[in-house]
């Protein structure tokens, strides 16, 4: 992928838009977490569920999805394809976009040789055609390192904006739901692989796509968590196997069964312990509040869903009895009133 082949009118249309974003660019940076801090509160999300654990909508621009994509220029099954990248103040010498792990990168300059990674990143477009001779230009408008939930160094997390066509020119996030504050709403990358959203399954060796995890997604925690395909599960720098983040994916969606039937939403406290000892539960937890011992397959028994015992299951599982984390690769826990 290098320098859009666009028409010169589509070409400066992206241009002017991308400039127009550039004020909001000069308002990010690289963050912590710790520095927004009551963001989460003027979201609409108390502090008991902070947007990375409680977050937003899968990411997309004017209603088409940019959850997965190619690096390649290819189109996703939305038909959206990554036309080009422009670095910061819009040089437009042959940049292409890349991954180094699952972190962003541009590689491109006057001789090729020049990379752009981190908080280099902000202030540059990714051009996205959305088909039917429509381009969008997306700004990376903010980056930020997120604290890993479990072992190994900070994730790499970018705001993603755009001006939306159909609203007025107002300034959106690719993370739907973030209209007050766009640049709260981050995402992580995880790269060659991709997530079966119906069956909540990992379809892995996708050699050139990326999956963008908005803040507070399955995608996201499974980032977070060191589960990532190039995270670091044992502290040690070890990558999951894709049976272990399979099972993680089921755990964070609750998928008990292993057919791809969710039974969670956003606020309801878990705790969460995986078989490394990377990821323990915050405080001790009571007897009596296991929900689940968690395989590539689902729950390998259940004794307390997070949701409680309305939950209707298409599967019969049995209690958890004298199974332990050795049994499986998560325990989670229901954090009982």
């Amino acid at each position: 992928m290098n320098t859009p082949n666009l028409p010169p009118t589509a070409l400066s249309a992206a241009l002017s838009a991308t400039f127009a974003l550039l004020g909001l660019a000069s308002l990010s940076g690289c963050a912590t977490e710790d520095e927004h801090g009551d963001a989460d509160l003027r979201m609409g999300y108390d502090l008991d569920c902070p947007r990375w654990r409680c977050g937003y909508n899968s990411a997309e621009v004017n209603g088409k999805s940019v959850r997965e994509l190619r690096l390649d220029g290819q189109a996703n099954a939305d038909g959206v394809a990554i036309a080009g990248f422009l670095p910061p103040l819009g040089g437009l010498l042959g940049w292409e976009l890349g991954v180094e792990g699952d972190s962003l990168v541009a590689r491109g300059g006057l001789l090729g040789t020049s990379t752009l990674r981190g908080a280099q990143l902000v202030g540059s477009t990714i051009l996205f055609d959305l088909g039917e001779g429509l381009s969008l230009p997306v700004l990376i408008a903010g980056y930020e390192e997120v604290e890993a939930w479990g072992a190994g160094d900070p994730i790499a997390a970018y705001s993603l904006v755009y001006l939306d066509l159909d609203g007025l020119g107002l300034q959106r996030s690719v993370c739907q739901g973030t209209l007050t504050d766009p640049l709260l709403a981050s995402v992580v990358v995880l790269a060659g692989e991709r997530y079966d959203e119906d069956t909540k399954t990992v379809v892995p060796d996708q050699d050139g796509w990326i999956t963008l995890g908005c803040a507070g997604s399955a995608s996201a925690k499974l980032a977070l968590l060191g589960y990532g395909p190039h995270g670091d599960v044992d502290g040690e720098g070890t990558s999951a196997t894709v049976a272990q983040r399979q099972a993680t994916l089921k755990m964070i969606t609750a998928d008990y069964c292993g057919t791809g039937e969710a039974h969670t939403v956003d606020g309801v406290p878990l705790e969460w312990e995986n078989r490394a000892g990377t990821v323990v539960p915050a405080t001790l937890p009571p007897a009596g509040s296991l929900e689940a011992i968690w395989t590539e397959a689902g729950a390998l028994c259940l004794d307390e869903p997070r949701l409680g015992d309305d939950v209707v299951l298409g599967c019969e599982l049995p209690s958890c009895g004298d199974l332990t984390l050795d049994d499986g690769e998560w325990a989670t826990y229901a954090v009982l009133d």
